[in-house]
């Protein structure tokens, strides 16, 4: 199945969940961390259009063995020091400038990631994770933070920025 034909089935069940809770139903995130980490794999998701605004690369947890910085395929971890994504539905929570640059904290909305923000789990940018498909090689990991490029990042807050309640669903 297709990223945007994933993106558009969860889309739908994520903004039922948006409304009966209270979040934002005009935009959400999306990544599918079974896709190989050098394709696109990060949705911009518009509500209103029920399609998405733009797709990126998006680097996951890398694990703290230093053989796993570039592997293609996410494994996942809820507990701190694992440098593992967690699944699961988060708010995007308050903006901030961090070391690499524009960021958002993450709350987990669920089990598989309630452990987000103490992990210091964030959304952010960085100069080494590619703005452009480079499958089959895989792109750089993260200590388990959702890490786009810088110009997908900017492209990200320009879009959330003055939005609140915005959800991010990560799923494997």
């Amino acid at each position: 199945m297709s990223l945007q034909s994933k993106a558009k089935e969860r889309a739908s069940k994520l903004l039922e969940f948006c409304r009966k809770e209270g979040y934002n139903t005009r935009i959400a995130l999306f990544v599918d961390l079974s896709r190989h980490s050098g394709r696109r794999r990060f949705v911009a998701w518009s509500f209103e259009r029920n399609a998405p605004l733009f797709t990126a690369p998006v680097s996951h947890g890398s694990g703290s063995q230093k053989s796993q910085v570039r592997s293609a395929y996410a494994r996942l971890s809820n507990e701190d020091g694992s440098h593992l994504s967690s699944a699961g539905r988060a708010l995007v929570a308050e903006r901030y400038e961090g070391r690499y640059g524009v960021a958002y904290r993450l709350d987990g909305l669920e089990a598989t990631n309630s452990n987000l923000r103490p992990r210091c789990v964030v959304l952010h940018g960085w100069e080494h994770t590619t703005s452009y498909p480079i499958f089959p090689l895989a792109t750089t990991g993260s200590f388990g933070c959702p890490v786009l490029s810088r110009s997908m990042m900017k492209r990200v807050d320009e879009l959330i920025k003055l939005e609140r309640g915005v959800v991010m669903e990560i799923f494997i």
